[in-house]
């Protein structure tokens, strides 16, 4: 068998065993393997689901307490490297600091991320939970989404705040 033949091998066998592999090897292939149809599969079984045509680069993290899906991606997003979805944010290993009402009702969440067709994510975003990013939406390299992206614009810094709409070029105050 040539390197061809055995990376089609490989690749049959992880399409074939997404649904029955144990959940540590399904987080090793999905944040590690290099073929991206592969780690798609394996994302859809952590919790992120990915519509036709999008693209994840290697890095992309899902930090989540269960396996439930919150994060909702549409068709012909492009996703850079290291971007993480935090759909879940607590002090999960804190013990006093989870007794404090702010930090319980304020600082605490679990909410789905939404994001819209054909929206262009730069590579080490954060995206916090709750945050819906509308259609064709740009998102900065190095920005922390805390909250709703506007369709047709460019979001950029920490936090995001909106900076320019793609349509036309101009300049947002």
């Amino acid at each position: 068998m040539d390197w061809a033949g055995i990376d089609e091998w490989i690749y049959r066998r992880l399409t074939e065993l997404v649904d029955v592999l144990p959940m540590r090897f399904v987080k090793l292939v999905a944040h590690n393997y290099t073929d991206a149809r592969v780690r798609k599969l394996y994302w859809r079984r952590l919790g992120l689901e990915m519509g036709e045509g999008t693209y994840a680069n290697l890095g992309l993290t899902l930090l989540s307490d269960d396996y439930t899906p919150r994060v909702h991606i549409g068709n012909h997003v492009s996703i850079a490297a290291n971007v993480t979805f935090v759909p879940m944010a607590s002090a999960n290993n804190g013990q006093e600091i989870n007794t404090y009402p702010y930090v319980r009702d304020h600082l605490t969440k679990a909410a789905d991320i939404v994001v819209e067709d054909e929206v262009w994510i730069g590579a080490d975003v954060t995206i916090l939970p709750g945050v819906h990013i509308g259609r064709c939406a740009v998102i900065g390299a190095g920005s922390v989404v805390t909250g709703d992206v506007e369709a047709y614009h460019i979001y950029a810094g920490v936090p995001a705040r909106k900076i320019r709409d793609i349509r036309t070029g101009e300049r947002v105050q």
